[in-house]
C-alpha cells in the first residue's frame, strides 16, 4: 500500500512499486455501462451521438426507457442485451433500418456506425483499438 504524504506529487505514488494503474475508463469499483473501454476517438464520438440520438428513449445508460407511449429496451447491460444479431454488420443493418423510431434511417452511416461502436464498447464486443465501419463490420462477432 501507498500512502502520500500531503502534497505529494500523484505522480510519484503511480511510480512507487507495485503500484499499477487502472486503463482509461476504468474506474476501481468497475466500469459503469458507459464507461469507454476500447477509448478510442470513434467510441467517445459515439458516446456523445449517443446521449443526442438515442438516450431520449434508450435511457443516458441504454438501460431502456419508454418515450411518447413507445417502450424502448435496454441496450447495454450485462449480460449483453444485443446478442441477437449475430454480427456488429447485422447489428448496423437492422439499427440503420428501425431507428431512430421517429426517423429511420434519417442520421449519416457514419452517426450509425459511431454509436454502434459505442454501444458494442460499452457491452465489452468491439475488440480493442477497434473503428468500427463496412471493412470489418461483419467479421465482429456480437453473438454466436
Amino acid at each position: 500500500m501507498v500512502i502520500l504524504a500531503a502534497g505529494a506529487p500523484l505522480a510519484a505514488a503511480l511510480m512507487a512499486p507495485g503500484v499499477l494503474p487502472l486503463p482509461i475508463g476504468i474506474a476501481a469499483a468497475g466500469p459503469s455501462p458507459t464507461a469507454i473501454i476500447a477509448a478510442t476517438a470513434q467510441v467517445d464520438r459515439g458516446k456523445t451521438l449517443f446521449a443526442m440520438h438515442c438516450a431520449k428513449c434508450h435511457g443516458e445508460q441504454g438501460e431502456g426507457g419508454q418515450d411518447e407511449g413507445q417502450e424502448a429496451p435496454r441496450i447495454i447491460g450485462n449480460p449483453s442485451p444485443i446478442k441477437g444479431h449475430k454480427t456488429a454488420q447485422a447489428l448496423f443493418d437492422f439499427v440503420r433500418s428501425e431507428m431512430p423510431f421517429d426517423a429511420p434511417g434519417s442520421l449519416d452511416a457514419q452517426v450509425y456506425w459511431d454509436v454502434l461502436a459505442f454501444i458494442l464498447d460499452a457491452n465489452r464486443l468491439l475488440p480493442p483499438d477497434t473503428n468500427l465501419g463496412p471493412e470489418n463490420a461483419a467479421s465482429i462477432k456480437v453473438s454466436d
